[in-house]
This record gives structure tokens, sequence and C-alpha cells, in this order.
């Protein structure tokens, strides 16, 4: 698809929107780019494929099979009250504001100002923003499956670390029809290894072995010993709505939410596959072993073509996390980018470099990362070298505060959903995705399943009980959570609100008595006035043209991507 540089249409800074009932009150400058600003060119499979990097993660089924026959109960339990219900709530928002930064913008629409920074932004951000070394730790670990002797220390560990995010940083530089055919590509490879995994635990199952994982009535029981089980499930399924964030950048915006569907099942599917193989073929003990895949397919395939088939798929692994780094950075590039546009962080990232990606929004998440891997693999364990594991427990308990703040994002989402589709049951009228008492009983119990996994990692015992006793690990963890909360709460306080940005931008402050424009066509995407502007990328037949309106031409989206030379550096 070619890529467009010129700008027809730029955008109303004083439109306003009003619900039924409503105020009036000003759309983000974010909420109107212009056709063409982003190119259009990612697909259902792209999205299926970014949905997916996102959800699956091959690391956690062995903590999550530990727990048995019960590991079932927990994945089943986690599709239904948290997956399904991410999927049907994203689908439906989707279709209600399809745009840039979608959760951003779902909860400015639902909530206003601070909250929409803080809820929308922040705590969606944040644990988007640490999974890059996640992902970069994973793909640590398979290197380290390929052969026990490597990287065994911390600060071999952090460079590799480093190497990794570095690398997967230089795949941002490429353009995004090459990327994306790359994920496609990489993922497809992926999804063959769950496969094999599966045919692993049924022949291995089929050929009369001795079932490895407790089956028995005790090994199905859900008690508190286990609840933590529930957590990782619901950490594994965070990610259906971040390839939203893309939302401008979709060929076909009305079937876009189908990816929802497909993600829905594989993620199932595969996740079903990979529990069945690893807790039939793999012993108890064996389950923290890196190497757990070679183990699984010598059980069932012999020696020599185990090792051969281990081998290859941790090789695989590697290449997949890279990209699966690349990917994250990518999708949660774009916050800072819209929070950029709208004057809520430094001009700098709304910048695009020439294939129209932000790439200094993706270099700042990668130095973020850097420095983080930094502090926790080569400065705290100089300070502490006595200290084994010092590394893993400070990267542990950062990474359970961010899945927290991520936790609360997701209620914050499903709280946007229920308010907004009663905003705007009259216009969704003949197009909801299910009937409206579902879809309210699905972000119900987003909400229980969110908040049940908050308190799973809280209160259900340290995972690391050597180094933290249950106090310390609640003690961390909580101010890990608080501490991130707090920053994101300052932040949001501090940027300028919606209404000020209308200011800041020249266009007209909003009248007390300012009558409400028509409501928007949802799925036509245009507002019933012509004259009137739209709250949808390039649909407004009546937009400002630059020749109508000088002070708009080329002030927020040039053609280079970069901002207009008599700009304001920084939040303003």
């Amino acid at each position: 698809m070619q890529e467009r540089d010129d700008i027809q249409q730029p955008p109303r800074l004083d439109a306003l929107i009003v619900p039924p009932g409503g105020v009036a009150a000003p759309i983000l400058p974010s909420a109107q780019l212009p056709e063409g600003w982003l190119p259009r060119v990612l697909r259902g499979r792209d999205l299926m494929v970014l949905c997916l990097f996102a959800v699956l993660l091959v690391t956690n089924v062995p903590l999550i099979a530990g727990a048995g026959g019960a590991a079932f109960l927990y994945w089943g339990l986690g599709f239904v009250a948290f997956l399904i219900p991410s999927a049907l709530v994203c689908a439906q928002l989707y279709r209600l504001f399809p745009g840039e930064g979608a959760v951003y913008l779902w909860a400015n629409r639902a909530f206003g100002s601070f909250w929409d920074a803080f809820l929308g932004l922040f705590c969606n951000w944040w644990p988007g923003a640490i999974g890059l070394t996640i992902e970069a730790g994973a793909c640590i670990t398979s290197i380290q499956a390929l052969n026990a002797n490597w990287l065994q220390v911390p600060w071999q560990q952090g460079l590799a670390e480093i190497g990794a995010l570095l690398l997967a940083q230089a795949l941002c530089l490429l353009g995004r029809r090459t990327l994306h055919a790359l994920f496609n590509t990489v993922f497809a490879a992926y999804l063959v290894m769950f496969l094999l995994l599966g045919l692993a635990g049924l022949i291995f199952a089929a050929s009369g072995h001795h079932v490895q994982g407790d089956f028995s009535a005790r090994g199905w029981q859900i008690q508190p010993a286990n609840y933590p089980v529930f957590a990782t499930v619901i950490v594994s399924l965070l990610g259906m709505a971040v390839p939203l964030n893309l939302g401008a950048e979709v060929v076909q915006r009305k079937n876009a939410s189908k990816y929802l569907v497909a993600g829905t099942l594989i993620t199932m599917g595969v996740y079903l596959l990979a529990t069945f193989a690893v807790v039939v073929i793999l012993p108890p003990g064996d389950l923290a072993n890196p190497a757990f895949l070679t183990e699984i397919f010598s059980q069932t395939f012999g020696p020599f073509l185990g090792t051969v088939l281990g081998d290859g798929n941790y090789i695989i692994l590697v290449i997949y996390f890279i990209c699966a780094i690349a990917a994250f950075n990518s999708m949660f590039a774009r916050l800072l980018l819209v929070a950029g546009i709208d004057r809520r962080l430094p001009a700098a990232m709304r910048r695009l470099n020439a294939h129209r990606v932000p790439f200094n929004a993706t270099m700042v998440q990668t130095l973020f990362n850097v420095v983080f891997v930094a502090i926790v693999f080569l400065i705290a364990p100089a300070f502490a070298p006595s200290i084994q594991g010092l590394s893993f427990a400070v990267f542990l308990v950062t990474i359970n505060g961010a899945s927290t703040v991520w936790n609360i994002a997701m209620i914050g989402l499903f709280l946007c959903g229920m308010i907004l589709f009663a905003r705007y049951a009259r216009h969704l009228a003949g197009n909801w995705v299910i009937p409206p008492f579902f879809l309210y009983l699905a972000c119900l119990a987003g909400i229980a399943a969110a908040s049940f996994a908050m308190y799973s990692t809280f209160f259900a015992g340290s995972p690391l009980p050597q180094l933290l006793n249950n106090a310390d690990w609640f003690y961390w963890v909580l101010l890990v959570t608080l501490g991130s909360l707090a920053v994101g709460a300052a932040y949001s306080f501090l940027v300028p609100e919606a209404e000020d940005l209308v200011i800041l931008t020249g266009g007209k402050e909003p009248a007390k008595n300012t009558l409400p424009l028509p409501e928007p066509d949802l799925f036509g995407g245009d507002f019933s006035l012509p004259s009137a502007p739209s709250q949808y990328p390039g649909n407004a037949p009546g937009s400002l043209s630059s020749a109508s309106d000088p002070r708009l031409a080329n002030q927020w989206f040039t053609a280079s991507g970069r901002s207009a030379p008599h700009e304001k550096r920084g939040m303003v």
C-alpha cells in the first residue's frame, strides 16, 4: 500500500461531542488523526498475530501445569471469566470508537480527563513497557536451554537481555509490511511448536506411559495453595486489546474485530494442548527445567529426535522472543504517540520516521528497559553479591507489581465498556456483537477475575520463600504497585486536560450552554450534518481544509511526521 505524504484533512481541535443527556466535551486531537498520516496497512491476520504475540507465552505453561488437573479448571475459568469477556468488550468498544491508542481513547470517552491519562494511558503503558524485559528474559531462558553452561551469572544475563532489546529495536526500523511479514512467518513456526507439543502429549498418553501429573481427585481441587496459578492464568491472557492501540492503521476497520474471535480460539486451543503435554509427560520436579521442551520431545520421540526437535524449537524461540520484543515495542509505542499528539508527552513522541513509524517512542521504551535491566542484573548484584538470586527476586517483584497495575487497567476497561454501552445504547441498537445483557455480564466477570488475580498475587504466598517470606512478598509487591500508581496519578494530574488542549491549540473554549452536535453515525463514521467534524479518521466530508484555516495547516500533522518548526517542545 502506497503511503501518503499529503494531508488533506487537518483536524478540528475545537470539535465537541455530546452524549445523550451529557455535557459538551472536546475531542482529543489524537482522536482526529487525518487520513493518511498513519498509513492503513494492517490486515486481519496481522492483528491476530499481534494479539497472539501478546497472550501466548509458552514459558508460562509449566508454571500452570504444576497444579495438575486443577490447571485445566483454572484455564477454563480464565477463558470464561476473562479471555472471552475481554474479546467481546474490546470488539464492541472498537466498533463504537475505533482509533489510535484505543484503550486511551475509550477511557477518555468514558471517564474524561485525569482518568483517561491514568487508567487509559499510564496503567496500560507501564506494564506493557516492562513487558519488553519479560520477553527478553524469555529469550535468555531459551538460549540457556540450548546449553546449560551459558549465561549463568547475572551480569551475563543482563548484557544478553540488553543485546536482545537493541536487536529488537533495530527491527523497528523496518517498514511496516516487511516487519509484519516477519512477524507472521516467525509466529507460524511458533504455532507449529505448540502443535508438536500437543502431538507429543497425545502420543505419550496413547502409548500407555505413566502419566506424570496429578489427575487424582485431590489434583482437581481448587484451593488456596494453588490460587497463584489463577493469577498466572490471568497474566497469560492479558493483552487482547493491545493490537487495537494501532486502531487507526487497520485497512478494514469494520472487520477488525474478527481477529479477536480467531485469537481467542487459537489461544484456548494451544494453551490446553501445551498444558496437557506438560502435565502428562513432565515429572513435577522437572517443571522448572529451562529445557523442558527437549525433555518432552525426548520422552516421546527418543533421545536423538527429541534433542533435534528441542534444539530446533529453542532456536525458533530465541528468534520469536526477539520479534515479540519488537511487537510489544511497536504496540505500546502507540500510547506514547497519542500522548505526544495530545501534548501530554514531549513533541518528539509524535514524530514519525520515513516509514511512518513512531521510532522515537520505540527508542524511549527500549532505553527504559535497558536501564531497568542494567539496574536489576548489573548494579543490584554488585551492591549485594552475597545474596544469591537477588536479581531474579527484584525482577519477579517488579513484574508482579506491574501485572497488578495491568489488572487495574483491565478493570478500568470493563468499566469503560459498561459506561459507554449504556451511554450509547440507542446507537448500538442492531449493532451489538452479542445481546447487551451478556456484554454487561462479561464486564462483571472480567472485573471479578482481575480482582481475584490481584488478591492471589498479594495473599497466596511468596513464590520465593527462600528469599522473601509471605509478609515481605506482600510488602514489596504492594510497594511497587502503590509506587507505580502514585507516579501515574502525579503524571495524570500534571498533564493538560482535554479542555485545556482546545485552548492550547487555538480552538474555542466550550461555552457553558454549548448546543450538542448531532450524534455520530457510529457505524458509518460521519456526523449527520456535513459541516460537523468527524471523530473518526478520514470520514468527515466537512473537515476544515488547509486553505480554509491556515492556522491548522500542518500545525499538528506534517507530511514528514515531524512537528511544525514554530511549535514549542515538550509538554505545554
